[in-house]
């Protein structure tokens, strides 16, 4: 009786001890810097590339980083890694690379709708994508993060100034759109992408989206052509000729759009100055709005 308790001991030792039974490893947990791929969105599996400082709590912020065109989401988050480290707060790049987004419709524009103007279902669309990959990791990690910080560059900053309309209910902290290729004008007898016709956001929705706490940052060295085809077509070079010029002129005429209906946005501009199309040189400039407290920046 005693060797056959003894036999059933050691089957459930070994049961609780199998990786099936063990507490599931977290990538994070081994390296502070790594990735893993995302399986919650509807529309396609993600890579995620993280930072996660080793003292990182339950408090730590959060960034979430869409990248540039070329989906490099590896680079994108080293570009902030250092800063991470030093200024305390964990990034998540999200890596769609172009057999999931293949188009800037699908990426700039966060899938809200295709190059034929028609709708595509909410859980499809990449605007949805950031919600759950900061949702997944909240629980995964054990954060109390609530919102999540957000910054985007060239194409990503594209989907960042749009993703704060499209989504006025999104747990956003702060945001950084920088050097975005093309802008989506509140415009609403403009077409889409360059302007509001044929979506369903209206005046109410923009009125908002003013007083959602939006960064532009614009380089004043990016004034290099861009090469993809919604951002080098004859409707984006009318918004200006470089990326620098778009981003004036868009930022001017949305506060001249807020002065005409007496709202008082809270966006802020900033220029960076001797800079190019080039985010790791940006990144130390916008970590201040997003993480003023961490930084210990008044902005």
């Amino acid at each position: 009786m005693l060797q056959l308790r003894l036999m059933l001991l050691t089957a459930l030792l070994w049961v609780l001890a199998s990786p099936a039974m063990a507490a599931h490893s977290q990538p994070w947990q081994h390296s502070e810097k790594g990735h893993y791929s995302f399986g919650g969105w509807a529309g396609g599996e993600l890579d995620i590339q993280f930072s996660v400082p080793a003292d990182s709590n339950a408090d730590t912020p959060i960034l979430m980083v869409i990248p540039g065109a070329r989906r490099n989401a590896d680079q994108y988050r080293d570009h902030w890694h250092e800063l991470a480290m030093q200024h305390g707060f964990i990034v998540l790049a999200i890596g769609c690379d172009r057999q999931v987004c293949p188009t800037e419709y699908d990426y700039n524009l966060g899938g809200l709708l295709d190059a034929r103007g028609n709708s595509r279902p909410s859980d499809q669309q990449f605007f949805l994508a950031p919600e759950q990959v900061f949702s997944d990791f909240v629980q995964a990690f054990g954060s109390n993060q609530k919102q999540f910080a957000l910054y985007g560059h060239s194409a990503g900053g594209g989907f960042v100034h749009l993703y704060m309309l499209a989504r006025p209910s999104a747990p956003v902290s702060q945001a950084v759109s920088a050097n975005a290729a093309f802008f989506t004008l509140p415009e609403p007898d403009r077409p889409f992408p360059f302007g509001l016709k044929g979506t369903s956001l209206d005046a109410t929705q923009v009125d908002s989206w003013l007083q959602r706490p939006l960064t532009i940052m614009l380089a004043d060295q990016d004034l290099g052509p861009r090469t993809k085809p919604l951002s080098n077509s004859e409707a984006a070079n009318q918004q200006g000729l470089n990326v620098f010029a778009r981003g004036l002129a868009f930022y001017a005429g949305v506060i001249n759009r807020a002065s005409a209906r007496q709202i008082q946005p809270v966006w802020k501009l900033e220029i960076v100055q001797g800079v190019g199309h080039n985010s790791a040189h940006i990144a130390p400039h916008a970590v201040k709005y997003l993480f003023p407290r961490l930084t210990g920046d008044k902005v």
